[in-house]
């Protein structure tokens, strides 16, 4: 909502589509190296900063994120990102 009130919500709309073509050119550059196998997954975390123009930079991409919750809203937020998960 903060960032809808700031920059309006054709550019929210577009920093996420930016972030998801972030999301997929970075998986389709070592999807060579990646284990295919249709009998399991794995969580990949995505660390990205925007900066003042709502422009999305990859920081880093963790194979295996942390799962464990410091407040109970990161609790609720990871409980319900595995929820949509699964």
């Amino acid at each position: 909502l903060y960032l809808v009130s700031q920059f309006g919500r054709e550019m929210v709309d577009e920093l996420f589509w930016r972030m998801q073509m972030l999301i997929l050119r970075s998986l389709f550059s070592v999807q060579h190296v990646m284990i295919n196998d249709k009998h399991c997954f794995e969580l990949y975390g995505y660390d990205v900063m925007i900066d003042d123009t709502l422009k999305p930079w990859l920081i880093e991409v963790n194979a295996s994120p942390s799962l464990s919750a410091n407040t109970k809203e990161d609790y609720d937020l990871k409980c319900e990102m595995l929820n949509d998960l699964l």
